[in-house]
């Protein structure tokens, strides 16, 4: 029986869940609601984060097994809501800019919240699954907003086929596992003796690892990523980015830490090695900003491979501080891509999404040029900035688990990654465009501006006293 009491144990969920449908209402019935629902929905996300808060160290089970409440999953959910407020706090100005000012916008950024988080605190595998295709949905749509644009068309349709598809893998998965344990509740499962000796549940627990890969943006699952963030509106591109990619690793995760089947310890360490040397090594080809952030998103996705490798208490902390320092800066960065992209005269497409554009971007704009740069360093790992500290943690969880090589590599590839880090920075502030582009005003005085000085400073703060983190959700480093 669901007891009065786990109403209150869910209070975030329930307030995301009743915003979600709450602004469809407005939107049907209230004339010109858009600036009533922007400002709702920023209330909305920031009450969900304060009564996470209310949860913090608690362990439980509720809902008739179905949610887990733990440190670990409120961590999550908490980034996840944090980088979702970051994403609507700069939508405004943009979706503005782009004429695609609609409430459901904001409804469907809430409701793919609501699928996140019903991953993260899912306690059965059919929950994770009802999760991950409200999310997906809702994404999407949200891929091919800019309805007019057929890039943003194309990318909606190959993200859909490409996700139902691996959508298909879960599902089976999800059969096999549930045929070969008589279950669907995932404490049971792990509770199971020898259950990782049947090979049934193996290829079934395979098949749900492929599928999160892919969410994931993981080698070589992560074919769909550069098109769907090239062709995305920018600022959903940032949260397919980062709150998507905390979903689909905070739901993998229990599963990895709680099975530790020791094969996998092996292909996750070579996934990460495979996907930190492709994304890398890809992106320093590119002369679009965004594709660049793809790849670098992809990198990105290795880095977490490694703590997941690792498959320590250490390695969980470690990603978890990572994605909230990566939310961050990777949000950031897209954010300001967003304030400086603009249409081509008579075009529906953009023209200044190229490297080139952003030469001398630190004389048309200091400001704007300086929170890219600070993003930029973080991305590349550079200190003090939170992404060398993310970065640190991931590598150092590795050398615990005795996996020195991977480290190693880790590092290496890492370093590739500086390069195409720094050429950005080079082109802001130490090269000339042309005339026609120097002489071209960036609007710096709107709600993109608010929300990328918020990442700003997670950015700074976060690197200046990594503890931050660790002591809001009773972490422990040491």
């Amino acid at each position: 029986m669901i007891q009065y009491k786990e109403i209150y144990d869910i209070l975030p969920m329930l307030i995301i869940a009743f915003s979600a449908t709450f602004i469809l209402m407005l939107e049907v019935f209230i004339k010109k609601s858009e600036p009533v629902i922007y400002v709702f929905s920023i209330l909305a996300v920031l009450g969900a984060i304060g009564t996470s808060f209310m949860r913090i160290n608690t362990e439980m089970i509720i809902f008739n097994q179905f949610l887990k409440l733990s440190n670990t999953a409120i961590a999550f959910s908490v980034i996840m809501l944090v980088g979702v407020l970051i994403t609507v706090i700069a939508s405004k100005s943009y979706i503005e800019k782009e004429n695609i000012n609609f409430g459901e916008y904001y409804s469907l950024v809430l409701f793919s919240l609501l699928g996140m988080m019903l991953m993260v605190f899912a306690n059965d595998i059919l929950i994770i699954f009802i999760g991950l295709e409200l999310m997906s949905i809702c994404f999407y749509v949200l891929a091919g907003f800019l309805r007019l644009r057929q890039k943003s068309n194309e990318s909606a349709l190959k993200y859909f086929l490409l996700g139902a598809f691996m959508t298909g893998f879960i599902l089976y998965g999800i059969a096999l596992i549930y045929g070969s344990t008589g279950s669907t509740n995932l404490v049971a499962i792990y509770a199971m003796p020898n259950v990782t000796s049947n090979y049934v549940f193996v290829i079934g627990t395979s098949l749900v690892v492929i599928g999160f890969m892919f969410k994931i943006g993981v080698f070589p699952f992560q074919m769909w990523i550069p098109d769907v963030y090239d062709g995305a509106p920018t600022v959903i591109s940032g949260m397919l980015s980062t709150a998507g990619k905390i979903a689909a690793v905070g739901t993998l995760l229990p599963m990895v830490f709680n099975l530790k089947i020791a094969n996998f310890k092996l292909i996750f360490a070579v996934a990460a090695v495979a996907t930190m040397l492709y994304g890398n090594v890809i992106a320093l080809a590119q002369t679009n900003i965004k594709r660049l952030l793809a790849y670098s998103s992809i990198a990105s996705a290795g880095y977490i491979f490694v703590g997941i490798a690792s498959m320590s208490e250490f390695a969980v902390k470690g990603i978890a501080y990572y994605l909230i320092a990566y939310t961050f800066m990777q949000l950031g960065a897209f954010i300001v891509v967003s304030i400086i992209e603009k249409k081509d005269d008579g075009s529906r497409d953009y023209k200044n999404i190229d490297l080139e554009y952003y030469k001398g971007l630190g004389k048309r704009n200091p400001v704007i040029a300086l929170y890219m740069t600070l993003f930029l360093f973080s991305l590349a790992g550079i200190p003090p900035f939170a992404g060398f500290w993310g970065k640190y943690y991931l590598f150092y969880s590795a050398i615990q688990a005795n996996m020195i090589w991977l480290a190693v590599v880790g590092i290496l590839l890492s370093l590739i990654g500086v390069y195409y880090y720094i050429k950005v920075i080079v082109y802001m502030w130490f090269s000339d465009a042309d005339e026609s582009i120097m002489t071209e005003k960036i609007s710096f005085a709107n709600t993109g501006a608010a929300a990328s000085f918020l990442a700003v400073v997670g950015t700074i703060l976060l690197g200046i006293d990594p503890s931050i983190f660790f002591k809001l959700f009773k972490f422990v480093t040491e």
